[in-house]
């Protein structure tokens, strides 16, 4: 648990380490895009902006290039002085050079950067001086990394329109570049202030769009952690309310389909509670992944290691059960309860990977209640045998003429009266306690006087008891005479029944005491029915079992059922009986309800 627990915490940290993370990514991407966006501006205004830019200064050189060729021809028609000419063509240029040629494609004049040192011209330059003079068409160069730069030229005509000379014009490369750079440094300031103007903005718009993810984000954490009631954000009209919705919905289907889960679960889990039998369930691993209450009973243990080592000798049948699909059955000892398991497959996790559920039913009392139908038909077919084959004998003897002698006869027609008798009795005895296990019996009681029902027995017992040099006495330990609630008949019929088995096993010239007090709660009275003699103790747990004879020596003719007759009796009377040694005597006791 404190693993887990400490596992958790990790997990709240990560995710508060990773709170602002999705803000910080927001903002930085709209600040990146902005400076990205104004840094491929300059690029592409460095390779593409230099040609317009140098066009431009062309197209700002030509104009001045053609009133400088006017006025060359206002010059060689006299109209204009060759001072004023000069002074309008090779001064105040600002920077642009002039080339003057004549009809001959000679250079006449040019201007130079220092006036004190004469610089050389360049062949491109004289070459375009000659071009313009043969074609009389004007010449735009804008390949301004050149050494000259932007170059125009323009014919001089006269009145004939007859060529008669040149005027060119150059700015060099280098104030081409300059032009060209600051403008450059202008569009990357303007850049950089617009991407630090777009910080406001942009942090304001990630955190609108992030708040609401964020609440999202612990609404979804709240619902996995099991609180459905937490409820996202469905007020805006965009794409994250309708974020919202969807959550919201999932959460209450989840929610639903939580509650149906556990409410399946729990009804099952009542079901396998309430079964007699035991289940448990098992994993591919044979690991225990489910009991019920039952299943810790049977088994005598309720711990995962116990059950397991419980179930051990069924391991192996599991596996056979997994392989195959087949159900199987095995027995199994379980302390004093046998135990029938059933192995069956349960629901595959995975085709490579079924579990198997083990069906415990206790069966003792079945094999029990088999083992003592086996044993009622075998003691009723010997007890039935005897007295059968008995007058079997006797009437074959006397039939077949072998008892010649009257008295002879008269002697084995007394044996099969006795015997007949005794069968008689053992039938009367078979249909009574029958009548009582099936309930078919109504047991009346009524209010009357114990005291006269035990005298009355005692006194019918005793002559019988003489025979045998046995005395039999009752005792009185509460005043009498003593009401009881409960059937007269009955009780007579169970005291007969315990004084004359009493009678029986006593010791030679022993006595039967019929002992009679109420109990402490004075609720009931206790009769006990006492011989001089002993039961042996492991006769003591079967001694109102049907047929059951503890001492064969001793048994008289009877039939095995007497005491199963008084234990059915006082069980329909709602009265208890037991059976124990107290000293020298052996005892029944039994109750009988105060009226």
């Amino acid at each position: 648990m404190k693993l887990m627990e400490q596992a958790r915490l990790k997990r709240e940290s990560d995710a508060h380490q990773k709170k602002g993370s999705i803000f910080e990514k927001f903002l930085f991407y709209l600040i990146f895009g902005c400076v990205l966006t104004s840094m491929i501006g300059v690029l592409v205004y460095l390779l593409t902006g230099a040609s317009v830019h140098a066009k431009r200064i062309a197209d700002e050189m030509l104009p001045r290039a053609e009133s400088m060729s006017r006025l060359a021809s206002r010059l060689q028609s006299g109209q204009v002085s060759y001072d004023s000419f000069l002074d309008f063509t090779l001064k105040g240029q600002q920077g642009t050079r002039v080339y003057i040629f004549d009809e001959n494609a000679s250079l006449v004049a040019y201007t130079t950067e220092n006036i004190n040192i004469a610089e050389p011209v360049s062949d491109t330059i004289l070459g375009y001086g000659k071009q313009v003079v043969e074609t009389g068409e004007q010449l735009v160069s804008t390949k301004w990394r050149s050494l000259d730069g932007v170059v125009v030229g323009v014919a001089i005509e006269d009145n004939m329109q007859r060529v008669t000379g040149a005027i060119l014009m150059s700015r060099p490369s280098l104030e081409v570049y300059t032009s060209l750079m600051s403008f450059v440094r202008a569009l990357i300031l303007s850049s950089l202030i617009a991407s630090v103007c777009m910080v406001f903005p942009a942090y304001f718009i990630s955190r609108r769009v992030t708040n609401p993810i964020r609440t999202m984000t612990r609404a979804s954490a709240a619902m996995a952690s099991g609180n459905f009631s937490v409820r996202a954000d469905e007020s805006r009209d965009d794409e994250i309310g309708l974020l919202g919705v969807a959550l919201n919905n999932l959460s209450m289907q989840v929610q639903r389909n939580i509650s149906d889960l556990v409410l399946a679960r729990n009804r099952l889990h009542m079901i396998l509670d309430g079964l007699h039998e035991g289940v448990l369930a098992l994993e591919a691993d044979n690991a225990l992944i489910y009991k019920n209450q039952a299943a810790c009973q049977l088994l005598g243990a309720c711990a995962q290691k116990d059950l397991l080592g419980a179930i051990e000798p069924v391991l192996p049948l599991c596996e056979k059960v997994r392989d195959d699909g087949a159900v199987r059955t095995m027995t199994l000892n379980a302390g004093e309860r046998k135990l029938l398991l059933v192995v069956s497959k349960s629901q595959e996790t995975s085709e490579l990977a079924p579990g198997t559920v083990i069906v415990a039913q206790d069966v003792t009392a079945a094999e029990r209640l088999e083992q003592t139908r086996r044993d009622y038909v075998a003691n009723v077919s010997h007890e039935l045998r005897t007295p059968i084959a008995s007058i079997r004998s006797l009437a074959e003897a006397l039939n077949d003429g072998l008892v010649k002698k009257e008295d002879d006869r008269s002697r084995y027609y007394g044996y099969i009266l006795r015997e007949s008798m005794r069968l008689t009795r053992l039938i009367n005895d078979l249909l009574e306690l029958s009548r009582l296990q099936s309930g078919a019996v109504a047991l009346e009681q009524a209010d009357f006087h114990l005291d006269d029902v035990v005298s009355e027995v005692v006194e019918q017992t005793s002559l019988v008891a003489s025979y045998s040099g046995i005395r039999v006495t009752q005792r009185w330990n509460c005043e009498k005479p003593l009401t009881v609630r409960s059937n007269s008949d009955r009780i007579e019929q169970v005291l007969v029944a315990l004084i004359d088995n009493a009678i029986k096993f006593a010791s030679d010239d022993g006595t039967v005491v019929l002992d009679v007090r109420k109990d402490e709660n004075a609720s009931c009275a206790v009769v006990s029915v006492m011989n001089t003699g002993h039961i042996p103790e492991q006769h003591l747990p079967h001694l109102f079992e049907r047929f059951y004879k503890a001492d064969m020596a001793h048994t008289d003719g009877g039939t095995g059922l007497g005491l199963a007759i008084v234990h059915e009796i006082l069980t329909h009377l709602g009265e208890s009986i037991e059976a124990e040694n107290e000293g020298e005597y052996a005892v029944f006791r039994f109750t009988v309800t105060l009226g």
